[in-house]
């Protein structure tokens, strides 16, 4: 899941240059962290559920949270993810 590996960078680096509120990047960080660690780990996992779900914290963000190019730069990322709608 590179994918999500990548995304959990942009959210560092975001936070980092204040690109990413921090309590929302803390906060997704944590979903894709968990999610990435559940999937190397080889758990069983709904993967379309959980891409849905950080699909959803990005766009139920709140004005000012995330830049838009952070946002695009998750976006993509999510759409790299290997699920099917």
């Amino acid at each position: 899941m590179r994918a999500l590996a990548r995304m959990r960078r942009v959210i560092d680096v975001g936070i980092a240059a204040g690109e990413v509120g921090p309590r929302f990047g803390v906060d997704l960080a944590r979903e894709v962290t968990t999610l990435l660690n559940e999937v190397d780990g080889g758990e069983p996992v709904d993967l379309v559920r959980r891409v849905e779900r950080l699909r959803a914290a990005i766009d139920g963000r709140r004005p000012g949270e995330v830049s838009p190019d952070r946002v695009a730069d998750l976006t993509a990322l999510l759409a790299e993810v290997p699920v099917s709608f």
